[in-house]
Formats: structure tokens, sequence, C-alpha cells
């Protein structure tokens, strides 16, 4: 035996000679209530059902920027958000659409215009989702527009 191979053997890098019984890892001991081992097979673990998620839509009717998260977070959890800045004045609309924009760009989701025209008198936005299959007009009826 060479001195590599010595080396190698002496810091557990050598090969190794180890018949793996797998019948005698496939099973636990389990203890009985006299004190007597015997064998069980091995628990199987079952992964539970994945909890399907059905996307709603949530109303909101802004007046300021520091409301943005209003819009971001059910947003991000996949809901559609229908929001109205009727109340919000020129620059904070502007900013809250920008935003709005924002957020549909970075989580590839979609932004409808639901009013005509910026000086109607409603402004009425809504995002969808990536994935989410809502129509134009359930999401006018959950702004009141239909």
């Amino acid at each position: 035996m060479s001195f590599l191979d010595r080396t190698k053997e002496f810091f557990g890098l050598g090969p190794m000679d180890i018949d793996n019984d797998d019948a005698y890892y496939a099973e636990e001991r389990r203890y009985e209530a006299n004190g007597s081992a015997a064998y069980a097979p091995r628990a199987v673990e079952y992964e539970r059902p994945q909890e399907t998620f059905v996307p709603t839509i949530v109303a909101l009717s802004l007046t300021g920027y520091k409301n943005a998260a209003e819009i971001g977070e059910p947003f991000r959890e996949g809901h559609a958000v229908v929001f109205e800045l009727t109340d919000a004045d020129k620059a904070n609309a502007k900013r809250l659409i920008d935003f709005a924009a924002g957020l549909c760009y970075a989580l590839r989701g979609q932004m409808v215009k639901l009013t005509e025209g910026m000086d109607t008198e409603r402004l009425v936005f809504a995002l969808t989702p990536q994935g989410s299959h809502f129509s134009v007009i359930a999401l006018e009826r959950e702004a009141g527009l239909r």
C-alpha cells in the first residue's frame, strides 16, 4: 500500500468496504410494553393537497399617495384591484397611476382604465394579476359602473 493510499485511508477518504443491509434500514425498531423490541415498517409521509387559490376583486377608493399600499398588498397576493381616484387631487392621482403601472409591470399584470377620459366625473382603474381571467364587465360591476 502506497503512502498516498494509507493517507486517504487514515482520513476516511479511501474505498469503503461496508455492505449495506437494506432490509435492516427499511424498518424502525419499536418497543412494546413488555420491553421486547419489535420491528415495524416506516410510516409513509403523505403530502397535503394544495389549497386552490381563488382570486377575488378588491374595490378601493383612494385619496392620496399614502394609500398606495392598499393597492399593492392585495395585488401581490394575486387578487384583482379596482381603485377609484375621483376624490384624489390631480397630482396624487398621477402618482398613484404611475405606482399602479409600475406594480403591473413588475408582477406582469394588466392595468385597465374603466372610465373614459381624464376629466370625467369618475376616474377608475383596474389591475388584474397574471393568469387571472376577470372580464371587464365584472371589474366595472365591482366598481359600481354597471
